[in-house]
This record gives structure tokens, sequence and C-alpha cells, in this order.
């Protein structure tokens, strides 16, 4: 029970994140073809993120449209001594989804603009009948994360390897780094009271189509989560990012071991 509850919260987190799951095969959404690493350069990315920046997707699955969800640059801002930004994630079910589990989330991160770390992962969820409505506060310096909860004002104290990050701020440190081909990054995350270690590999570079969108050259990253040791297969990801300063995610696609998800693609639709 305990496993199918995991896996099912698993697939959900892609979704909704984006940076977010064979059997159905490719969308007309989206078409890719496949270039040598050599015929597609991984340019030099951004030194800071602009305010404003938004970025807007849509989930399908079996070719069906089930959610919505955008990133969004809101502002830079002071947080316990820290100059940060606050980045905004929000996600929505759409369609016959929103019956059959209904999901209204919204997640804000907020990242140190010279470290590239949170200082703060705040998170209100609505998935289903249950209701979250917590936030973290990260100490870099003392390896400390503190989660308060607005519902129950709980609050738990935890270890974390220093430089932790959150789901949505590894994506933007992912975007800022420097990367080549055929590489391995390695960050870790602190999700739902667990330390994660996540690797992610540079993989595939190719010309990725986005329906109304046009021709991308991108390349293709591959995320894998372990805890304790013990890889996370619930499902396989890969992440294409756009291969210019930009290092925008346009497409995800998400394999689930569960039998009955398949595969749900996420695909970029709109740059503000």
């Amino acid at each position: 029970m305990e496993g199918d509850r995991v896996k099912s919260k698993t697939t959900l987190i892609v979704i909704i994140l984006a940076f977010f799951i064979s059997g159905c095969g490719i969308t007309s959404s989206y078409k890719i073809k496949e270039k040598k690493p050599e015929e597609i350069k991984i340019e030099a990315p951004k030194l800071q993120l602009r305010v404003g920046e938004k970025f807007t997707y849509k989930a399908e699955w079996m070719g069906i449209d089930v959610g919505s969800a955008t990133l969004l640059v809101k502002e830079i801002m002071q947080l316990n001594g820290h100059e940060v930004y606050h980045i905004v994630a929000e996600a929505n079910t759409i369609s016959f989804a929103e019956k059959l589990f209904p999901v209204e989330d919204k997640i804000s991160t907020y990242i140190d603009t010279k470290e590239l770390y949170p200082i703060r992962f705040d998170k209100k969820q609505k998935e289903g009948k249950k209701i979250r409505d917590e936030y973290v506060d990260f100490d870099q310096e003392n390896g400390k994360a503190v989660c308060i909860s607005r519902i129950t004002n709980e609050r738990k104290e935890f270890n974390i390897p220093k430089g932790a990050h959150d789901p949505v701020s590894c994506i933007y440190y992912f975007r800022l780094s420097n990367i080549k081909s055929g590489e391995t990054l390695f960050a870790n995350v602190h999700l739902d009271d667990k330390n994660w270690f996540l690797e992610t590999r540079i993989g595939n570079t190719g010309i990725v189509k986005i329906k109304n969108l046009g021709n991308w050259q991108a390349f293709m990253a591959q995320p894998m989560s372990w805890f304790q040791g013990e890889l996370n297969r619930n499902a396989k990801v890969s992440i294409w990012f756009s291969a210019d300063k930009q290092r925008i995610p346009i497409l995800i696609v998400v394999q689930s071991s569960i039998p009955f998800v398949g595969t749900v693609t996420v695909t970029l639709q709109k740059v503000e």
C-alpha cells in the first residue's frame, strides 16, 4: 500500500514540475530528430536569471490534455539575509483528469542569487483530498532544514548536505551550470523530509520540433534519484533543454513503472 502511494506521488511530482510520465508512444505535440553531439553545440548558460521570465507547459497522456503548468521568475528580493530569486511553479489538472484526481499546486522556491541554492521552499498543494501548506527554511551554512506546517503548526528539523536543493531550485541550478555532452551532474535534494541524491546524465542531442513553436536545437538530460543508496525506479524521465544560453526546458517525457499510467509528456507552449 505504501509502495503504491509513493509511486503515485512520484508520478504526480514529475508532472507538476516540471522539471515533470510503455505504451503510449510519441504524441503529435513534438518530434525529435537526433543529431551527433558535434553537430549541436551546448552554449554556455546565462550568468543570471531574468525577472519576468515565464514558461507555460501542457501535459498530455495518450494524446489527451491532462494538465498545465507554469514556471515564473517573479522577482529578486531579500530573505533571511540573502538576496534571492523568487521563483513560482504552478500546476493544475484539466479535462477528465480534474475529475479523476484534481491537482492544484503552487510552489515557491527562493534561490540565493550567488550560490544558486534554496533559502526557502514553500508549497501549497491540493491533490485529491489531500491538502498541504508548509514551508522549509534552509540553513545552508549549518546543514539544517526546518519544515513548518501552516495547517498543524508542526515543526520538524532535519540535517541536510550543505548546498542541498529542492525539486524546483535544482532545475534552475542545472540551467545555470556549465555542462558538456556526455557529462554527469550531481546534486543533493531535500524533499518530503528525506535527502535524495540526484544524478543527471547529459545524453543525446537533436532537433526537437514543438507544435506551434518550431524547431529547437536541444540536448537531453536524464535525472535519476537515489535514497539511501537505492535507485528510485518508479519512473524514467527524459528532459530536453534548448542548447542555447537560455537553457529552456522544452520537453519532458516520463515513463512510469505503473502499467496503467504509461507515458506522460509535458511540452513547452509559450515563452515570455
